[in-house]
């Protein structure tokens, strides 16, 4: 049962919804052999689950949570939130006029 702030700093009990930010993850287990490329494909089901977390509203100012796949949930700080996202933009590549486009193929 969701009853406190993730931030363990905190622990700030949860009264309402109405503060804070709530965050939903699926969680999908699987077991090292059935996503092994050298072995048959997937032998098993995977275990599907989901995660409710809390940030009261002091936390969610400041933090976030996101889930890291290999590392699970995470806290961290929304400075740190947008530089990864910053440095994980796609780059944009220039198209060079000399290539036909498909219209004109």
């Amino acid at each position: 049962m969701l009853a406190r702030c993730v931030n363990e700093g905190c622990n700030r009990p949860l009264y309402s919804f109405t503060e804070g930010r709530l965050f939903q993850f699926e969680i999908v287990s699987i077991s090292l052999a059935a996503s092994d490329d050298k072995s048959a494909p997937f032998d098993e089901n995977p275990q599907r689950e989901t995660l409710h977390l809390w940030l009261c509203g002091q936390c969610a100012s400041t933090m976030t949570v996101v889930l890291e796949p290999a590392r699970g949930v995470k806290l961290i700080s929304l400075q740190e939130k947008a530089l990864e996202e910053h440095n994980t933009e796609p780059k944009t590549a220039s198209i060079s006029s000399g290539i036909p486009s498909s219209k004109e193929c």
